[in-house]
């Protein structure tokens, strides 16, 4: 028992130390913060917190990395209130969806204010009237492809991409507690999560009733709201997690190379210019023989990545067509500035929605 309390003792004392040196980081944290006012730098600097941490991951001895990612969240999260800094940020509700997910994996949630939207067009409106400082929406999938009503909005408003993020879409059977699988007579799901699940569903539950909801999170509070042992929902671990349900059955997808990659939006622009960056641009070419072969050719002579390149019809105009373009490189150096310059000659229109980190997993 002694060897316990000395042990204890020694524990109290390094925790002693721990908020000492925690005391001494915030108060540099507010020196840089004065700093960053004066010269009207971003306060929210994602990538720098993903070096600090990503470093951390490599120094641990005891530590797992996601320990050290969910500790240093925090810690930083913290640093941002005692600057007075809080971020609003905007994600495609309701609660639990994989959107939310992924503003929680991108954003600190000590010093970030999330709030549930109802679509994208209100994401991309409240941003716009500043109401939110950055919103979280759906860009792609790999599956499904482009996510049309973003890349409209991209289009038609003056918002800029902030930065992105990647998640592998992992699809769960989730049931209220008690409930086994023969009981199940309806399955409560967003149609997209139906079609992704299918082959499992004809497999295990071929003659339950497939009941279409608005979004995978509106589905589990559904069958919780209910609290009908035969019902059933489609959705996220998270979404289970936060509503006290219990999955049965994970990953039911049927294509385990499913991932959905969303863009953070915001009024201002990312002026971060460390790590690998991306930029994203749109354009219209002119009507002439050779002019999309031209524009390509001009990143192809600089040397440049395209990572994605795709077309949309064009609403101000009869068959016009708007392209988006995704490639390595930063905007403001001079390399894609005299691309940008070169490209003008064959295009009646574009626009540059930002340059921003290229997602890396760091798991």
């Amino acid at each position: 028992m002694n060897d316990i309390n000395e042990l204890r003792k020694k524990i109290d004392l390094i925790d002693k130390k721990i908020l000492e040196l925690l005391d001494e980081r915030c108060s540099i944290v507010l020196k840089i913060g004065e700093i960053k006012k004066e010269l009207n730098i971003e306060t929210y600097q994602p990538n720098r917190e993903r070096e600090i941490i990503n470093n951390l991951k490599k120094t641990s001895k005891t530590l797992n990395d996601v320990s050290i990612e969910s500790i240093w969240k925090e810690i930083i999260g913290a640093s941002k209130l005692i600057q007075g800094t809080t971020i609003k940020i905007g994600y495609l509700g309701p609660k639990g969806t994989f959107t939310h997910q992924a503003a929680l994996e991108f954003f600190p949630k000590t010093s970030s204010d999330f709030i549930a939207c109802k679509n994208i067009y209100s994401i991309f409106e409240d941003i716009e009237k500043e109401k939110l400082n950055y919103g979280v929406i759906p860009i792609e999938n790999s599956l499904q492809g482009t996510v049309r009503e973003t890349l409209d909005q991209l289009i038609d408003r003056e918002i800029y991409i902030f930065g992105e993020i990647e998640l592998r879409i992992i699809q769960n059977l989730i049931v209220n507690h008690k409930t086994d699988l023969l009981q199940i007579k309806k399955i409560y799901s967003h149609p997209q999560a139906f079609a992704q699940t299918r082959t499992w569903i004809k497999t295990n539950l071929p003659n339950v009733k497939l009941v279409n909801t608005e979004s995978t999170a509106e589905a589990v509070n559904k069958i919780k709201e209910l609290g009908d042992l035969s019902n059933a929902a489609i959705g996220t671990e998270f979404a289970a997690s936060i509503n006290s349900l219990k999955i049965i059955n994970s990953n039911i997808e049927d294509n385990p190379s499913n991932f959905t990659r969303f863009i953070v939006i915001s009024k201002k622009k990312n002026d971060i210019k460390e790590g690998d960056l991306k930029t994203s641009i749109l354009y219209v070419t002119k009507h002439k023989p050779g002019a999309l072969y031209s524009v390509l050719k001009s990143f192809a002579d600089a040397n440049i990545n395209l990572l994605k390149i795709e077309s949309r019809p064009r609403r101000k105009g009869r068959w016009e067509y708007i392209f988006l373009m995704d490639f390595e490189g930063d905007i403001d150096t001079t390399e894609v500035k005299h691309v940008i310059d070169d490209i003008e000659h064959n295009v009646i229109w574009y626009k540059v929605l930002g340059s921003y980190p290229i997602y890396k997993n760091s798991n």
